[in-house]
């Protein structure tokens, strides 16, 4: 397949289409219904972005250290992947996809597997010897399956395991009780003491998260919508800017623009599935965040020569062995393990399992999901308005927050995912054994959140607590919500807004969380250059910004100084920052001490003596002249995901190094951090503004349409992207 301007027909089993590029490189696909766009995109995918494809399907089967790397890092990787068990799961929903979904899947295969055989390999895939075997229905499962869990349902699960592991190991569980209120008020004693009496707790680091290249955390996002009448074109607008992992090549997402008679599509695709994920249809446009829905909870099992209590009776637990194939060692039988709640947490390389008490995941993708998720996908496209939008949506399994506005003036929100129908707050195990306090169905997906045209003019998310009025709590631990409320403050600001606009709150780097906290130091900063420097700073996480720089640096201190001795000793704080996501997701529960003064937290010293003495020793440390900007301070490579740095940068398989301008807080996010042993970032991976009244989308991607690294369009974005710029993509035949 050739992929260029030149405009060229193909037919690939049966099905016709015609592909060619615009002049930034973004595939453009003809063909005459859904099969044959899905058949045209499959090709697109395979000639841009195969290796991409199959690394996470190598990494969801797991199989790295059978076919890419052995060594102990990546057998650990498999030990977990086949204890989630997503592959096997992928291939039993085969069997859900309707009649009109399994030839959606299928021609999209088709289209994968015509590259696959006429085709060269990528140099990735040639430098491992792997011949990729042929993509079938089943991969493209187990790729929304990975989507959907690993970095999403997995979010709530580690702050869920923190509390677990903290009293565990003796940590107090009321500084946690205090810290997650009202979430935890049902721990009591007994539960407890159910906890402390573990016989296996695997860590909140388990290994095979640390090398996750082929799905990224998918750590926050803004999107909004705005009403005709708040606009100077009088049509909705609709923007979107997904905050994925941006230091790694190719771009996670892969832009086309789709034609079919009746039908255009202009957005972003996953490698792997087939559709648009996000962008423009000819009535609507559309797009999400990470809803943060909790839906992972752990129950504890009480197990007895094999197997598990249920009410005064034992019933047999599921075993199943598997076969670790390794390139340069031997091969490792491991022993997996599940009750008809979740997945058993025991060492996968002992054969035999002890008496006792154990842990067990239960997550509603596990039984089912994907199939659901990838027939709303297909018929999005045929959606008219956004009412229509919203009754497909909420069968999507992936927690998400969605915005919608369509060419006839409406604009509306729409919540997704598998939420269980639990009876307790979710952040604490409970008794398997127990009927009345497990779960094994799911919300009807009807409850979930749902309104259009709301009175202000404007839908806005990012990453915020949306619960439905009186309906089940299906967020219980959200994002801080300054982003949303900058958003919201913007947009409330005018009544003319139009692409310009957009552009700007895009590009926004005020930090409404550094202002609210500014004004509780402002009074206590030391009369110093540092204190002066850090009292005149707008709040801004601009990357020449010394005073973001500064702010950062107190910031941290003052959470060490108190949960590294409230909450957890003062190595497990460092390394929950070091090492995970908790805090740069859920940094607002710790804000909310910061913001208060509740004597459980600040001691006898109390918050004014705490902060005056964390302030001075920072700030007395703190040479402005020596001060790097922020910029500089969130520099990192894009790394190629195959290769993960090991190569020369001569090569040319890695770019940068880049800076990140924004925070945790700001609509432009500019994390840098490291989670599960890796460096990663958040930040927006994807730009996006459509104006429904003109044919055309505005767009900018952290990467470029090919994952090849010979290929001229393997970064020809990031410069754009990086500038806060963005191309056109017009709407034509």
């Amino acid at each position: 397949m050739r992929l260029d301007r030149r405009r060229r027909r193909y037919r690939i089993d049966g099905r016709s289409f015609e592909a060619a590029r615009t002049a930034d490189g973004v595939a453009r696909l003809w063909a005459e219904g859904p099969d044959g766009l899905a058949c045209a995109l499959g090709a697109a995918h395979a000639h841009d972005r195969l290796a991409q494809m199959v690394l996470a399907r190598i990494v969801g089967q797991g199989r790295i250290a059978e076919i890419l790397r052995d060594d102990e890092t990546t057998l650990a990787v498999d030990l977990v992947m086949r204890g989630l068990g997503l592959h096997r799961q992928a291939e039993d929903e085969v069997a859900s996809l309707g009649e009109a979904g399994r030839r959606f899947a299928e021609a999209y295969a088709a289209g994968v597997n015509h590259v696959l055989r006429t085709e060269g390999r990528p140099l990735e895939l040639v430098l491992v010897r792997h011949r990729p075997e042929p993509w079938r229905p089943a991969d493209t499962l187990l790729t929304v399956k990975l989507l959907s869990y690993l970095g999403l349902a997995q979010s709530q699960q580690d702050m869920e395991k923190l509390v677990i592991q903290a009293i565990h190991g003796g940590a107090d569980p009321e500084a946690f009780r205090r810290l997650l209120a009202p979430h935890l008020d049902g721990l009591d004693d007994a539960t407890v003491g159910l906890i402390r009496g573990l016989a296996y707790v695997a860590p909140l680091l388990p290994p095979a998260l640390r090398l996750d290249p082929a799905a990224p955390r998918s750590v926050a996002s803004n999107n909004w919508a705005v009403a005709g009448r708040r606009t100077a074109s009088g049509a909705t607008l609709q923007c979107n800017d997904p905050h994925l992992e941006v230091n790694r090549l190719p771009a996670l997402w892969y832009e086309a623009e789709m034609h079919a008679p009746g039908s255009h599509q202009t957005g972003i695709t996953m490698p792997g599935v087939p559709g648009l994920v996000m962008g423009r249809t000819t009535a609507l446009s559309f797009g999400f965040t990470y809803g943060f829905m909790d839906m992972v909870d752990y129950f504890v099992e009480e197990i007895r020569g094999g197997a598990c209590r249920r009410g005064d009776g034992f019933v047999p637990i599921e075993t199943r062995r598997e076969v670790v194939r390794r390139r340069g060692g031997p091969e490792v039988e491991i022993t997996l393990r599940a009750t008809d709640l979740g997945v058993v947490e025991a060492d996968p390389l002992s054969a035999e399992l002890a008496d006792g008490l154990y842990l067990v995941r239960a997550w509603p993708g596990h039984r089912g999901g994907a199939a659901g998720s990838l027939e709303a996908i297909r018929r999005l496209p045929g959606a008219r308005t956004v009412e229509e939008a919203q009754r497909l949506l909420r069968r999507v399994a992936i927690s998400g927050n969605w915005v919608i506005a369509d060419t006839d003036g409406h604009i509306g929100y729409q919540q997704s995912g598998l939420l269980p129908a639990r009876r307790h707050s979710g952040l604490y195990p409970v008794p398997a054994w127990r009927d009345d306090l497990v779960w094994r169905d799911t919300v009807d997906p009807d409850l979930l959140l749902s309104f259009a045209d709301p009175p202000e003019g404007f839908v806005a998310t990012a990453n915020d607590e949306l619960n439905p009025p009186g309906g089940p709590l299906a967020v219980n631990l959200p994002m801080g919500p300054y982003r949303v409320e900058r958003i919201r403050e913007l947009l409330a600001a005018r009544d003319d807004h139009d692409i310009a606009s957009m552009m700007a709150i895009q590009n926004d780097l005020l930090s409404l969380q550094a202002v609210r906290i500014m004004e509780l130091w402002r009074p206590l900063l030391p009369d110093t250059l540092a204190g002066r420097l850090l009292a005149g700073w707008d709040g801004r996480y601009d990357a020449g910004s010394r005073g973001a720089t500064l702010f950062e640096a107190v910031y941290h201190a003052v959470l060490r100084r108190l949960f590294g001795r409230r909450l957890l000793s003062p190595e497990a704080w460092e390394a929950l920052v070091d090492e995970t996501a908790i805090v740069a997701d859920f940094y607002h529960l710790f804000d909310a001490v910061l913001l208060d003064d509740d004597p459980f937290w600040w001691g006898e010293t109390g918050r004014e003596g705490v902060l005056r003495a964390v302030l001075e020793e920072t700030l007395g440390e703190a040479d402005p002249f020596d001060l790097m900007p922020w910029g500089r301070r969130r520099r990192v490579m894009m790394e190629n995901i195959f290769f993960g740095g090991r190569l020369p940068r001569v090569l040319g398989f890695d770019h940068g190094p880049i800076e990140l301008p924004g925070g945790r807080a700001t609509i432009v996010q500019g994390g840098l951090f490291t989670a599960y042993g890796r460096l990663t970032s958040f930040a927006p991976s994807w730009r996006y503004i459509a104006d429904l009244g003109a044919d055309e989308v505005h767009t900018a991607l952290a990467g470029g349409p090919s994952g090849r690294r010979f290929s001229r369009w393997y970064t020809t974005d990031v410069a754009r992207w990086l500038r806060g710029g963005y191309k056109t993509i017009r709407h034509r035949s």
